[in-house]
């Protein structure tokens, strides 16, 4: 196992840091020395917190399995629930395992993890993820193979957050969205609200959200007095999660994901459209993202 260092990756303006054994998160993203994602408390890095980290990557699945109940075609698998307060099973595995070092340099790292299946994975796979950076943008990609016997569901995402204040606008397209029950699942696809409808740009600071949006642009703006942030996705990504918390914290989490939430349990019961797929032993999955800084 690689000891436990950042990797700091420079281009020009744009400086990152990396944490390999803190689930193959993002501590930190500078641009001309703004913080382009919310900014990592130094202690959250010291006592290796991921949950407040910048960015993270979820593999092998995004978002909740309600009640930890993976359904694979006839089969029902039981997951450990993997956050505190909740009895689901949220985000996969990878953001909250150590990654190892495959190969870095200045501009370019790439981490890799080794999946055992254990009582929060049931199938065995290897993810791998790259990090680059240029003057003004940090490139992401995650990969998942399956390692099993069997097919292995999968879905992949990447769980950035961005500060945001009252003069932040957010201009991005959705078609429709999922109402969440009480217990944080998915109840009901409708389309898209007047609150959250972002086609025009507008600001964003007041709106409160924890909810996946389908039919994603795979493009959003933010806005900032100083500077504009370009997320980009890959195809895959057809789906984002958009979350804004009430409690005071000011950022919002614009998550590009492959499936929606809780995918395998609504596409067992028939749901069209939940971004699940089933590879095969030795086959992989990949998704990628851009974020791109440019002056105001």
């Amino acid at each position: 196992m690689t000891a436990p260092r950042t990797i700091t990756l420079v281009s020009g303006d744009c400086q990152l840091d990396l944490q390999p054994h803190i689930g193959a998160a993002i501590s930190r993203l500078h641009w001309q020395g703004i913080d382009v994602l919310r900014k990592t408390p130094q202690a959250a890095v010291s006592t290796s917190t991921v949950r407040q980290m910048c960015c993270y990557p979820l593999v092998p699945y995004s978002n909740r399995i309600g009640n930890g109940k993976l359904v694979v075609r006839d089969k029902t698998y039981q997951l450990r629930p993997n956050f505190p307060t909740e009895p689901h099973a949220i985000h996969g595995v990878g953001w909250q395992r150590a990654w190892q070092i495959n190969s870095e340099n200045k501009q370019l790292a790439v981490l890799a993890y080794k999946h055992t299946p254990d009582a929060d994975w049931p199938f065995a796979f290897e993810a791998e993820q790259t990090v680059s950076i240029t003057n003004n943008a940090v490139a992401l990609a995650i990969r998942a193979t399956n390692l099993d016997t069997q097919p292995m569901p999968v879905g992949l995402g990447f769980h950035p957050f961005f500060p945001i204040d009252t003069a932040t606008s957010l201009q991005s397209d959705w078609t429709g969205v999922w109402v969440m029950g009480e217990d944080k699942l998915p109840t009901e696809l409708v389309p898209t609200p007047t609150n959250a409808n972002f086609s025009q740009a507008r600001g964003v600071f007041d709106w409160k959200v924890d909810n996946c949006f389908v039919g994603w642009s795979r493009r959003a703006v933010l806005t900032y007095a100083t500077h504009r942030t370009i997320v980009t996705a890959s195809s895959a990504c057809n789906n984002i999660v958009c979350f804004a918390p009430s409690d005071g914290r000011n950022f919002l989490a614009l998550e590009p994901v492959s499936n929606i939430n809780n995918a395998f349990a609504l596409a067992a019961k028939g749901v069209a459209n939940t971004g699940t797929r089933l590879i095969g032993r030795g086959d992989s999955f990949d998704i990628s993202m851009t974020i791109t800084v440019d002056p105001a």
